[in-house]
């Protein structure tokens, strides 16, 4: 059952990882690209329809590695956990505040700040992969 737990959460955080580099490198970026009232209908249409890809995946990701923590050996998980908590936080305290006040003058705040996810989330799916295959 552990190692199924384990792979189900390998899988969101690979799915996360691959999300969260595209937002990175091409979605984040390209917002700086448009003004005025396509920036805010834009932005508005993708944080509603982001949610609907994101939120599951991350849900997934945190009650099974909070299965993985109770059930298995938790101090293996200690690491890769830290990392998942560290991308929770920085989405609830840096990236959606800055969301809510995000112009095209701030999106490279935006952009530098999102290095804490992509470096968190890239991290945590190394981590996993040598847990569950290594």
């Amino acid at each position: 059952m552990l190692s199924d737990l384990l792979l189900v959460q390998l899988t969101a955080c690979a799915a996360m990882t691959g999300i969260i580099w595209m937002v990175q490198i091409a979605i984040y970026p390209l917002f700086a690209r448009l003004e005025g009232d396509a920036f805010n209908d834009y932005h508005t249409r993708y944080m509603a329809r982001v949610t609907y890809v994101i939120a599951p995946l991350m849900l997934i990701e945190a009650a099974s590695c909070a299965a993985c923590l109770y059930l298995g050996e938790w101090q293996e998980m200690i690491p890769s956990s830290l990392l998942l908590a560290t991308a929770w936080a920085s989405t609830a305290l840096i990236q959606v505040p800055q969301h809510a006040k995000l112009t095209p003058k701030t999106v490279p705040a935006l952009v530098n700040s999102n290095w804490i996810r992509t470096i968190a989330w890239t991290t945590r799916t190394v981590l996993l992969t040598s847990m569950a295959f290594g």
